[in-house]
């Protein structure tokens, strides 16, 4: 059985500088972002990485390594 609390996940880059996020979801539908905005504002509320991700824009982080491994950046 996976305890993995995150069943997605995906790479979100930067719009200001060669950063990039991850943003997960969680079983129960709960996102969260490791951006200094979303981990550090209580109480929490979805960042524009997390609506990004919603909107359909974003790499999973899965497909985001396989390019990485491949030289696709």
């Amino acid at each position: 059985m996976n305890n993995d609390k995150w069943v997605r996940r995906w790479v979100v880059p930067s719009e200001s500088s060669d950063a990039e996020y991850i943003v997960s979801v969680d079983r129960e539908g709960n996102y969260a972002c490791s951006c200094i905005g979303w981990t550090r504002h209580f109480p929490r509320r979805d960042c524009k990485h997390i609506d990004y991700v919603r909107c359909g824009g974003a790499t999973t982080l899965s497909q985001a390594t396989v390019n990485r491994l491949a030289g696709r950046e």
